[in-house]
């Protein structure tokens, strides 16, 4: 089975249930996963940079050398940690989690950016279980998309210096803890830190756009000022995504912030992120300014830019809706009554997306997503709130 959605659908409605942070957990510099709460958010850091800092003219590709780099196969999203974040949920509360797809924040941002990034192709596995669907990469493929290198040594070289101004970036503008129970020697010795991307913080949030519950993973890069400690206030409001980007200097430098900055709003928006910080840095990597962002303010900048022309614009409800339309797609092709595998892709090429149904050792290899451990919990959940139910019947 074969099944095409064109590229042109979009939804009648983009009703949007807001995110709400059900759980979090964090990955620490050995990569070593942590799921209880308190624990967890000891790996969420703070954002402080205050402006006389930007004067100093940070370089933002000092230390690179010193990287400490996770290996690529091991930071293609740990779909296992993101069951096992499920599970632990799940037995504290003694309820299955409500949603029709679980998946990680980064691949629906692919799906909601699609409109305006026809270059990129999409491989997705998609497995059945226990009536929701689960949404992974075909790691395999995103693996050689990551490894593919440019021909010339150099190019690669830069690139790898500018994926690392990212990770400096935040090195440099957060703090452990709140600027008050900071030493002066951690405020002052942030720019000579070794820096890693193993420390991750990740968010589960739930939420939906038309009829369709989503439960979606996504990292946290720090917080703006304080995470609620009641539980019952949602830290959402109180995150922050941090990016970099070359400075604009240039027509065709506006155009090609656009295009990240649309990508941005995409994923925060996604779950529920308000706030976004963006670094700019020169050729040479050195911090030149720092930029502040309302996710929500974002579509009207976009709208209202004066240097992309018309037919070349950016609309993030035009997006939106396509999103919706197509996140509702998958939901009615893909059945949950029976335990499938199916492949989700985008190919560039013909410009198609379609869903196609799984057989043999593909099939296995998509279904493997679901662990043993997830599989035998969900069995013993299903059991018990089969004994409630037969207590209150009784």
């Amino acid at each position: 089975m074969i099944k095409t959605f064109p590229l042109s659908s979009r939804a009648k409605t983009t009703a949007l249930k807001q995110p709400k942070e059900l759980f979090c957990y964090s990955r620490d510099i050995n990569g070593a996963y942590e799921y209880d709460t308190d624990k967890a958010v000891t790996q969420l850091s703070h954002y402080y940079f205050p402006d006389a800092e930007i004067d100093k003219g940070v370089d933002l590709g000092a230390g690179y050398k010193d990287f400490k780099k996770i290996p690529e196969a091991e930071n293609l999203g740990d779909f296992e940690s993101l069951l096992k974040s499920i599970l632990q949920h799940e037995k504290k509360t003694g309820e299955k989690v409500s949603a029709d797809i679980v998946t990680f924040r980064g691949l629906m941002t692919k799906l909601l950016a699609l409109p305006y990034n026809l270059k990129d192709p999409i491989n997705l596995y998609a497995a059945v279980f226990d009536g929701q669907i689960f949404i992974k990469n075909d790691d395999e493929l995103e693996l050689k998309r990551r490894q593919s290198q440019p021909s010339d040594p150099t190019k690669k070289d830069y690139m790898d210096r500018c994926e690392y101004s990212g990770y400096k970036f935040e090195a440099v503008t957060t703090l452990p803890k709140p600027w008050a129970e900071c030493s002066r020697s951690e405020i002052e010795k942030r720019n000579i830190r070794v820096v890693n991307n193993y420390e991750q913080f990740i968010s589960v949030v739930r939420t939906g756009i038309g009829k369709v519950k989503l439960l979606l993973a996504g990292e946290v890069d720090c917080l703006w000022d304080y995470r609620p400690q009641d539980g019952k206030k949602d830290p959402l409001p109180h995150y922050v995504e941090l990016k970099t980007s070359r400075v604009i200097e240039t027509p065709g430098n506006i155009v090609t912030f656009e295009r990240k900055l649309f990508k941005t709003w995409a994923q925060s928006f996604l779950i529920g992120i308000r706030k976004i910080v963006y670094g700019f840095r020169d050729d040479n990597l050195i911090l030149r300014c720092v930029e502040m962002y309302s996710t929500e303010e974002i579509p009207i900048l976009l709208k209202k830019n004066q240097v992309t022309e018309p037919s070349k614009k950016i609309v993030c409800m035009n997006a939106l809706k396509w999103y919706g339309a197509v996140v509702e797609w998958l939901t009615e092709v893909i059945p949950t009554n029976e335990n499938g595998a199916y492949r989700i892709s985008y190919d560039p090429g013909s410009r198609s997306f379609s869903v196609a149904e799984l057989i043999g050792d593909e099939k296995s290899k998509a279904q493997a997503m679901i662990t043993s451990e997830f599989k035998d919990w969900r069995k013993e959940l299903s059991e018990k709130e089969k004994e409630v139910n037969d207590e209150k019947e009784e």
